[in-house]
C-alpha cells in the first residue's frame, strides 16, 4: 500500500506551488476560511512583500527558508527605514515606517508558523530594527464633520447606502468597521428609545461584549442610526443580508466607500473614529487633543478613560493612538 506523502515533504509545505498563493493559503488554513476575516486580509496584504523578497533571493519553495534569510529580511526591512531601497535590476522600494517593518515581521513570523506549524524559525523585531513602534498619534485626527457629510453624498449617488451608513456609525458612535457591519440596529434604537443611549456589543474585536461601552443618544448619533436602520436589508437586524457574509460585503462596497473616503483626504475607518474620539476627549476638557493647550493632568487622564471605554479598549494607554500623547 502506498504511504501518503507528509505535508513537510511537499513543496511550500503543501498549500500550493506558487510561493504567495500557498503563504495566502497556509494563513488562511491557520485562522479558518470563515473566521478572522480582517486578520488574514491584513497578513495576505503583507505577506506579497515577504514572498517577493524570497523570490527575489532566489527562494520559490517555502521549505527552503532558513533562519538566514529570515534574518536578511529583517536586514532589508532596517534598510528601508533609512530611505529607499534599490534592488539590482533598478526596482526601487519606498521607505517605510518603524510600525510598518514590526508589521511586517509580525506577518513573515506568522505566515512560517503557519506553513510549518512551529517556531524554530523566528525573527525579533526589536533586535533585528532595534527601535520599537510607537502609536501614539502625532497629527489631529482629519475626519472633519463637514468633509464625512460630502463623503457620504458622494457614496448615497453611487448606491453605497449601507456603506454611507457605516461611515457615519463610525464617525458619530465610534464604532469599527466590523461592529458597525454586525451591530444588531433594532437592539440599538429599543435601547436609545427607553435609556437615551446604547451599548456596542456586536462584532467586537476579540468578542470582547462590555455593557459598559454605552454611550448617550446625541442628535448626531441617533441620526445615524436611524440612517442605518432604514439602510438595512428586509429581514435583518445589522447591516448584512442574511445570505451575506461580512467579506462579501467589505469587497463588493466598503471596499469602494473607502476609495470615496481617500478623495475626501480621510485616510480610513480607523481615521473616523479617531475624529470621534477627540471629541469626546474635547467634551471632556473643553480643549481639542493635540491643540498646543495645557489640560491639567487629572482631567486629561479622566478624559483618556472615557476615550478608552467609548471605543472598546480595556487598557487606557491605547487612547493615545487617538488623542496623542499628553
Amino acid at each position: 500500500m502506498k504511504q501518503p506523502i507528509k505535508r513537510g515533504a511537499k513543496r511550500n509545505f503543501g498549500f500550493g506551488r506558487q510561493l504567495r498563493y500557498a503563504m495566502s493559503q497556509a494563513v488562511n488554513s491557520f485562522y479558518g476560511e470563515r473566521d478572522h476575516y480582517s486578520t488574514r486580509r491584513t497578513h495576505n496584504y503583507r505577506l506579497r512583500i515577504f514572498a517577493r523578497f524570497c523570490r527575489k533571493n532566489g527562494l520559490v519553495d517555502a521549505r527552503l527558508i532558513t533562519q538566514s534569510t529570515l534574518d536578511l529580511y529583517g536586514e532589508y526591512l532596517r534598510d528601508r527605514l533609512q530611505g529607499d531601497f534599490v534592488w539590482p535590476d533598478g526596482i526601487v522600494d519606498k521607505r517605510i515606517s518603524i510600525a510598518y517593518a514590526h508589521n511586517l515581521i509580525s506577518t513573515a513570523n506568522t505566515v512560517l508558523f503557519a506553513m510549518r506549524r512551529n517556531s524554530k524559525i523566528e525573527l525579533s523585531a526589536l533586535r533585528v530594527l532595534n527601535k520599537s513602534r510607537s502609536h501614539v498619534r502625532k497629527e489631529p485626527a482629519n475626519a472633519d464633520q463637514a468633509a464625512v457629510y460630502q463623503a457620504v453624498a458622494r457614496m448615497l449617488i453611487q448606491g453605497d447606502r449601507r456603506g454611507a451608513a457605516v461611515v457615519l456609525l463610525a464617525r458619530h458612535w465610534g464604532m469599527r468597521a466590523q461592529e458597525a457591519t454586525l451591530q444588531d440596529l433594532q437592539r440599538m434604537h429599543c435601547e436609545v428609545i427607553t435609556t437615551g443611549g446604547a451599548c456596542i456589543l456586536e462584532g467586537c474585536k476579540g468578542g470582547r461584549k462590555s455593557k459598559d461601552r454605552w454611550l448617550s443618544a446625541t442628535p448626531e448619533r441617533i441620526e445615524s442610526l436611524e440612517f442605518a436602520l432604514g439602510t438595512r436589508p428586509i429581514g435583518s437586524r445589522c447591516l448584512l443580508a442574511k445570505t451575506e457574509t461580512v467579506k462579501t460585503f467589505y469587497q463588493r462596497e466598503l471596499n469602494r466607500c473607502r476609495r470615496v473616503l481617500h478623495s475626501f483626504d480621510i485616510i480610513s475607518y480607523r481615521e473616523l473614529r479617531a475624529a470621534f474620539a477627540a471629541d469626546v476627549y474635547e467634551s471632556a476638557t473643553g480643549t481639542q487633543p493635540m491643540s498646543g493647550r495645557n489640560v491639567p493632568r487629572e482631567l486629561d487622564r479622566k478624559a483618556r478613560e472615557e476615550v478608552a471605554r467609548v471605543l472598546g479598549h480595556g487598557r487606557v494607554e491605547i487612547s493615545s493612538c487617538y488623542v496623542g500623547g499628553y
